[in-house]
């Protein structure tokens, strides 16, 4: 089952991410997120969240419209994107696609990289989607596809990231650490349609930037 979560940062270019749309089978709405939904032509089939940042009139339209909705308190120690990528799980998603996940607040763009991490260790195919960016995080390895040229970023997560090997990116990286305080592997280019990336130790995170 594929999930879209919807969060209340930066969606990107709209009608991009309309083309994508009905390749879900669920949508799954944290919060202020659903801002979003009129935007995007959607009706979620789950909403939730502590509601400290949403249009509560909105928020009522898709009560009477029976759109499932489950409160959580304000103090808790989940974020809503959490709180909606728990719900992705229990609905049995095995691919989950984060979309307003960055935006101004760097905190909770952080954060969401984090639930990338809770979902990837939980076999979960999951990813931060936005108009430039595509962010995939990883302790094991990569199989990407993209235009010769694109560049993708390699930064590791904590310490004792070790690469074992690359395949079809420019500069070569074969098991080798990348310390967290020499990310050496920002704007790698593709050189082929299709880049494999072996993970040996720790957590990797790669960034496909699109200008």
């Amino acid at each position: 089952m594929k999930v879209a979560i919807i969060s209340n940062g930066d969606l990107g270019d709209v009608e991009k991410l309309k083309l994508i749309m009905p390749d879900f089978d669920k949508i799954v709405c944290c919060d202020g997120g659903i801002r979003h939904l009129c935007v995007l032509g959607l009706e979620p089939d789950l909403v939730v969240g502590d509601f400290d940042s949403v249009d509560h009139a909105l928020l009522e339209q898709y009560k009477r419209k029976g759109v499932s909705i489950k409160t959580h308190p304000v103090i808790k120690n989940e974020t809503d994107t959490e709180l909606a990528a728990n719900a992705s799980l229990a609905l049995g998603a095995k691919q989950v696609i984060l979309l307003g996940a960055l935006g101004k607040r760097w905190d909770h763009s952080y954060a969401n990289v984090m639930v990338l991490v809770k979902l990837a260790e939980m076999g979960i195919d999951a990813t931060i989607l936005h108009s430039h960016n595509q962010i995939k995080v990883s302790n094991k390895g990569f199989t990407l596809n993209a235009e010769p040229g694109q560049i993708l970023s390699l930064l590791p997560l904590g310490d004792n990231v070790v690469i074992q090997s690359v395949k079809g990116l420019q500069y070569p990286i074969c098991n080798q650490e990348m310390p967290l305080s020499a990310p050496y592997g920002i704007s790698n280019i593709f050189m082929e349609k299709y880049v494999e990336i072996k993970v040996k130790t720790g957590w990797l995170m790669v960034v496909l930037t699109e200008d």
